[in-house]
């Protein structure tokens, strides 16, 4: 197939897009293009080998690499093609994709639906508005060190700190060894760590002091990193190292949203969706984690595989291009919420696959409980329990199966 013969564009070959691609396929559609500006279809998880990739999708302990694998032999050749080292130029209303490859060169495609599932990225130093000198070598973001190992790229240091405490950052103790890297210290802006409490135990197992409520601030060095300093509790403290890691701080790679016609949600800096992965432009869908940073690779899948089943729904006329729908405004405490749009459900039979709710809260809460508003009347309340930041929150899409286009709110209530 050649490019310009797409029906459906994938943008992205990472878990959500490969799900996508699959379901499609499954469900007779026969011109799937996916593309990615990678050399490798795979997206993050290809350089991550330890375990812990796309439990929720698979039901199987997989490195990063073999979920790919796996991801991989479910694509139908007949009706899939993948082109790596393809980058989309842009997306426009129609939909219209223009798009560069070494293979095919310059070409713009006018498929009949396109799916956006171009991932998250990190934040790098300059963008943390982290102080100190600017060294040549010897600062990293996780991706880098991961990309780094994986290609067999050798990292130079010997001692590491690694800027953050959510789960990557603890993955990264691991690629750290593989890189002959020794990690002397880890450094987290919260109160507690962000992964799991067993995580921060591995750690300190291994010898790993993590310094919570601390910042850097300042970075040492010419041609590489020499130290860092830290300001903490018990004031400042310099730490010699010839490395500093920055991890997480991820951000949806949205790049190709400017000119779309898609509306941006503030509280993720992604695109806007209602349950079907539908965003404000017909005929553009979204899956993944371009939503929202950050959730597993396991559910990024997971929401690929409906966004794939609601496009040929679409296509084959199923599934209307819906209306704004329900807004779900969030109160106090509440940090963002995907989907944000809630539309009537579909009684085709066929395209009634929600994505999975995403809702997250901004502060730890030791107990607590969600509530449903709609025009003044409460419409659900949840059971009492303990919220923690960076944690998904359960809320069952039957529940907002039950709002009637009115004004919805969800409130965070302390208990």
């Amino acid at each position: 197939m050649m490019p310009r013969d797409a029906e459906v564009v994938v943008v992205g070959a990472g878990p959500a897009g490969l799900t996508t691609a699959a379901a499609l396929a499954e469900r007779g559609v026969e011109r799937v293009l996916v593309v990615d500006r990678d050399d490798e279809a795979g997206g993050l998880p290809r350089f991550c080998s330890h375990l812990g990739f796309g439990w929720e999708y698979t039901h199987r302990l997989e490195t990063g690499p073999g979920l790919v694998r796996r991801l991989l032999r479910r694509l139908d050749s007949n009706a899939v093609t993948l082109l790596t080292r393809t980058s989309v130029l842009s997306v426009k209303p129609g939909p219209k994709v223009e798009l560069v490859s070494g293979r095919h060169g310059h070409m713009h495609v006018e498929p009949r639906a396109v799916v956006l599932a171009t991932g998250i990225r990190e934040r790098p130093r300059s963008a943390r508005l982290v102080p100190g000198k600017r060294p040549a070598q010897g600062i990293l973001t996780t991706g880098q060190l991961q990309q780094m190992v994986a290609r067999g790229v050798p990292v130079g240091g010997r001692r590491a700190v690694v800027v953050g405490t959510e789960h990557v950052a603890f993955s990264i103790l691991l690629t750290a060894r593989h890189a002959g890297l020794d990690v002397v210290a880890m450094v987290g802006a919260e109160d507690r760590i962000m992964s799991y409490a067993v995580a921060g135990l591995v750690a300190r197992t291994m010898g790993v002091p993590i310094h919570l409520s601390s910042t850097v601030d300042d970075i040492q060095g010419a041609d590489r990193v020499e130290s860092v300093a830290l300001r903490g509790p018990s004031g400042q403290r310099s730490i010699a190292c010839d490395t500093v890691i920055f991890s997480g701080d991820f951000i949806p790679d949205a790049a190709l949203m400017p000119g779309s016609g898609i509306a941006v949600a503030a509280a993720t800096s992604g695109p806007s969706v209602d349950q079907y992965g539908c965003t404000s432009a017909p005929g553009i869908f979204a899956a993944g984690n371009v939503l929202r940073a950050v959730e597993s690779s396991g559910l990024a899948a997971i929401e690929g595989a409906r966004v794939g089943t609601n496009v040929a729904a679409y296509l084959e006329g199923l599934l209307a291009w819906p209306d704004v729908g329900t807004c779900i405004r969030l109160t106090e405490g509440l940090a963002y919420i995907v989907p944000q749009r809630w539309v009537p459900t579909n009684d085709s039979g066929y395209a009634t696959r929600s994505l999975p709710i995403s809702l997250r809260a901004l502060a730890d809460v030791p107990r607590a409980r969600l509530r449903l508003i709609e025009n003044g009347k409460e419409v659900w309340a949840g059971r009492e329990m303990k919220v923690l930041r960076h944690r998904r929150l359960a809320l069952p899409a039957a529940i907002l199966d039950r709002l009637r286009g009115g004004d919805a709110a969800l409130h965070l209530d302390p208990v």
